[in-house]
């Protein structure tokens, strides 16, 4: 049993209250003041300092005491949120294994009611990505955790636009920082010796310019977000994505292009001309 289900099975109706008290008001808080939860939960300060040290004893919430009490998630925490959201949804019924973990996401299997296999995807923007990114946005006093949020409300939205146009999983679902999609059968690229790479870098140049078609730059595309099978390729990660007309969008659109051809370069010997593989995918070729 992976650590989330057994957080998640450690909660009672009030944690549960206070667990959303704290994502309602994240939005106005960096740490969500005791007297918004009291409020929301109908408990007294004594009582909600209880629930608050087990939920902070579970590793799922940070407190903070100055003036007062401030509750905020952790990665854990809003993950065993968002998981209950979507198990109320009835779109999740069991959660599996891990499938794959990197620095801004886990990535689960997943089963509905009727035993559909699908893939969760928990997002995990870090404190330094926060800070990044802070200096370019105002997020004011905020916790990190609100990025983290609307790093997958961004990755569903830029896959609703996509999935029908260009090969990419077909979402399902979204709830706080967890994603949900189909699970794709197939691997990255690499991880396998492709014996076909000539078309394979086709079919990717073809999907990247049904994207821009779309209005849609990835802004993270490399061979570890391409996935590959025999029966075609997909597209995954999109949280970083830039609309196609949004100032630095074409700096960011050749990033992603030479990533591409080099690692088709330096893996296959496979050589394309990096302007003319932008003009093409612009619509002017």
């Amino acid at each position: 049993m992976n650590d989330l289900v057994s957080a998640y099975l450690k909660l009672d109706r009030t944690d549960e209250c206070i667990l959303h008290a704290i994502f309602r008001n994240m939005w106005d808080f960096e740490y969500v003041p005791s007297h918004a939860i009291t409020r929301e939960c109908n408990l007294n300060e004594e009582k909600l300092e209880i629930f608050l040290r087990k939920l902070s004893g579970l590793g799922m919430i940070e407190n903070k005491y100055h003036e007062y009490i401030g509750a905020s998630f952790t990665f854990k925490g809003l993950s065993v949120f968002s998981l209950k959201r979507l198990v109320r949804r009835n779109v999740v019924s069991m959660l599996g294994k891990i499938l794959g973990e990197g620095k801004e996401s886990v990535v689960f299997n997943a089963l509905n009611d009727t035993g559909d296999e699908f893939a969760v995807k928990f997002h995990r923007v870090g404190y330094p990505s926060f800070k990044k990114v802070r200096e370019k946005r105002d997020y004011g006093t905020l916790h990190y955790t609100v990025l983290t949020v609307r790093s997958a409300r961004r990755e569903f939205q830029a896959l609703r636009r996509l999935y029908g146009y260009a090969s990419v999983p077909r979402p399902i679902a979204w709830e706080g920082n967890a994603v949900v999609t189909e699970l794709v059968d197939a691997r990255e690229l690499y991880r396998i010796r492709l014996e076909n790479p000539e078309d394979v870098l086709e079919m990717i140049v073809d999907e990247i310019r049904k994207m821009f078609s779309r209005g849609i730059v990835h802004g993270d595309l490399s061979q570890f977000n391409i996935l590959a099978a025999e029966d075609g390729i997909w597209i995954i990660d999109f949280p970083q994505y830039v609309e196609a007309d949004a100032e630095g969008a074409e700096k960011i659109l050749l990033r992603d292009v030479r990533n591409v051809l080099e690692y088709f370069r330096k893996a296959y010997g496979v050589k394309k001309d990096l302007n003319e593989v932008a003009e093409y995918i612009r619509g002017k070729a």
